[in-house]
């Protein structure tokens, strides 16, 4: 009996192994699509003639650098990890995750400073480009706290010595993933500063 449940586990075990990269990968396709059609409906709207221009706050470059510095801090935690040093890896990834939530915050003050400055998501007083900027920098946002919660699952397994050399899988979905979303923010924050800013 006991045998047997070895087996099951093993098999579940194995079919996991061999369908969660492939199925990040699908999923990571399916947000790139779904950007790549909210900023092609951007630039069809210019093609109206009558695109204001919106100074980007300067918390989005903030963002830039936060998120960039995530990935680094990321990468050197799954290295640490491969080496057997949990101390190091326990601090990467728990900058990572502190530098995530920073990344939130900085965005949520780029939008403070957007209203501020009389740059509406929603209402009469805003404009298709300043609806666009909200819309495409907060579901950016409602994307990168899914790579919050995987982060805070790396980090309890961390903690708990769940992950060794042979086995890492989790770190490299969520590692993936992550990576994904900081270039992702990269190309959405060059494309805003050229088209609508």
């Amino acid at each position: 009996m006991t045998t047997i449940r070895l087996e099951n586990i093993s098999y579940k075990e194995e079919i996991r192994r061999k369908t969660s990269k492939p199925l990040i990968w699908i999923g990571i396709m399916s947000i790139v699509m779904f950007f790549g059609g909210l900023t092609s409906a951007v630039i069809v709207s210019q093609g109206s003639g009558e695109f204001l221009k919106i100074t980007m706050p300067f918390a989005f470059t903030v963002s830039t650098v936060i998120i960039v510095l995530s990935s680094v801090a990321f990468h050197f935690g799954l290295i640490s990890i491969k080496k057997g040093n949990y101390a190091i890896a326990k601090l990467s990834i728990a900058t990572t995750l502190v530098l995530g939530l920073l990344f939130v915050v900085s965005q949520y003050l780029g939008w403070v400073s957007l209203n501020e400055n009389g740059i509406y998501a929603a209402g009469k007083e805003s404009t298709q480009e300043s609806s666009f900027l909200y819309l495409i920098t907060g579901l950016h946002v409602l994307h990168l706290i899914g790579g919050l919660i995987s982060l805070i699952v790396v980090l309890v397994k961390i903690m708990k010595e769940r992950y060794n050399a042979e086995n890492v899988l989790g770190i490299q979905i969520s590692i993936t993933y992550w990576h994904f979303l900081g270039g992702l923010w990269i190309y959405l924050f060059f494309f805003l500063r050229y088209t609508i800013a």
